[in-house]
């Protein structure tokens, strides 16, 4: 991200920012060490993979669709339930 808007609370002046790590730098030099780095290629590559969705994440909880029984399994009748003393 070249050409940022100079900002005087970061460092080298919010100028050398790494997009994937969140990292200000003081210097571009410092700013490409740190993308030939394993800390950023680690970043980068598990920044690639899917991420996963909220149905894969329910299902590795244990939490799939309510099971219900069948549909019309249980009929209600109208009659009243009578107690005997």
């Amino acid at each position: 991200m070249k050409n940022q808007e100079i900002d005087t609370d970061l460092p080298g002046l919010g100028q050398h920012y790494c997009v994937e790590c969140a990292r200000h730098f003081i210097s571009d030099s410092a700013y490409s060490i740190h993308l030939r780095s394993k800390l950023h290629k680690r970043r980068v590559k598990k920044l690639q993979d899917e991420p996963y969705t909220q149905a894969e994440a329910d299902a590795a909880a244990g939490l799939g669709k309510p099971d219900n029984g069948k549909k019309g399994g249980r009929t209600v009748t109208g009659q009243d339930v009578v107690m005997e003393e």
